[in-house]
């Protein structure tokens, strides 16, 4: 049997159309080496602050093993469209061990007109009490929060 290439073309789009969800949910999912599960967690909004601008919280869910920490380097982001590279908004380092949510509240950025859209990427090595370093994960990106200034 033989498909015509029109046929072909709707079946091998609807193939992407159903990947797309599967790849979407992966970079929100938690990820795990050496013994640390880090996720990063959408921002959410917190509060405003005295001068009118609003607080972004951005969270990082830690789950480590007794014996071991996560070492954390977080990117913050300003996501913009297909022609412009998304604005880098900060770089923040943690160390954490145990069961935590860790807290970065930043000032909202106002980049232009409209809603900002503002998500954090996440990567991490693990090290152990007893001194064994893990290598760093790849980088892990958390959902998006838009949100007017």
């Amino acid at each position: 049997m033989t498909l015509k290439t029109s046929t072909r073309r709707l079946i091998a789009g609807g193939l992407i159309a159903a990947a797309l969800p599967i790849a979407a949910a992966a970079s929100a999912q938690a990820h795990t080496t050496s013994g640390c599960t880090v996720e990063p967690l959408k921002p959410i909004y917190s509060s405003t602050n005295s001068n009118g601008v609003k607080i972004i919280d951005y969270r990082i869910s830690v789950n480590c093993s007794a014996g071991r920490y996560a070492h954390i380097t977080q990117e913050r982001y300003e996501e913009d469209g297909f022609l412009n590279p998304d604005d880098h908004l900060g770089t923040t380092t943690f160390t954490a061990r145990g069961v935590v949510t860790l807290h970065n509240k930043r000032t909202l950025v106002d980049t232009e007109s409209g809603q900002e859209e503002v998500y954090q990427k996440i990567r991490f090595h693990v090290h152990s009490d007893n001194g064994v370093v893990s290598g760093n994960t790849g980088w892990h990106k958390s959902a998006v929060l838009s949100i007017y200034n």
